[in-house]
């Protein structure tokens, strides 16, 4: 059987958010110990907390919401690359290692037959930019754009990745289970 790598975020609360973002919360509507028939709990969470996919939506008011993202974009061959190895890439889906940097909006365009962007980052612009080049860039040509991944435990190289989107009708996102899958 083929080695699954599991390159979510886990969710918990303290997990980091944008600033200003609402964090994570979970507790119990109902409890076994309590006297409940069963356990049920709740999540209150930003869209773009851990491991999540941006729509359009997210930078653009007339931009396409999370439950059109295109699920053929999610899932297939992915290559795992550092950022200053990203010239010359040739794959539909392109995970990036980014030590801390982002990508430019040059060094996107110049990934041809891109169909996915991903990134270990919180984002594929720089923090505190204001008119997110590198989202747009990506948008109109129609790449879906994911990002918080954990790549700590996986190897540059390609893999089979699926991570798909909660179909949150009206959203500006949605939080990813992304794992990557050994050739």
């Amino acid at each position: 059987m083929r080695k699954i790598h599991d390159i979510s975020q886990p969710l918990r609360p303290g997990i980091p958010v944008w600033p200003g973002d609402r964090a994570f919360e979970a507790a119990w509507t109902w409890r076994k110990a309590d006297g409940a028939s069963c356990n049920v709990g709740h999540v209150t969470m930003s869209c773009h907390a851990g491991t999540h996919m941006d729509a359009p939506y997210h930078f653009a008011d007339i931009g396409a919401t999370a439950e059109t993202i295109p699920l053929e974009a999610c899932v297939g061959p992915a290559t795992v690359v550092r950022l200053d190895r990203l010239d010359g890439v040739r794959a539909e889906r392109v995970l990036i290692r980014s030590g801390g940097g982002v990508p430019t909006v040059e060094a996107v365009e110049r990934l041809r037959g891109l169909k996915l962007l991903g990134t270990d980052g919180a984002s594929v612009d720089v923090a505190d930019s204001k008119t997110l080049d590198v989202h747009h860039a990506l948008a109109r040509r129609g790449v879906v754009i994911l990002e918080g991944l954990d790549l700590s435990a996986v190897a540059d190289g390609t893999y089979q990745l699926i991570a798909l989107p909660l179909r949150l009708v009206g959203m500006d996102g949605s939080p990813v289970r992304a794992v990557l899958i050994e050739p």
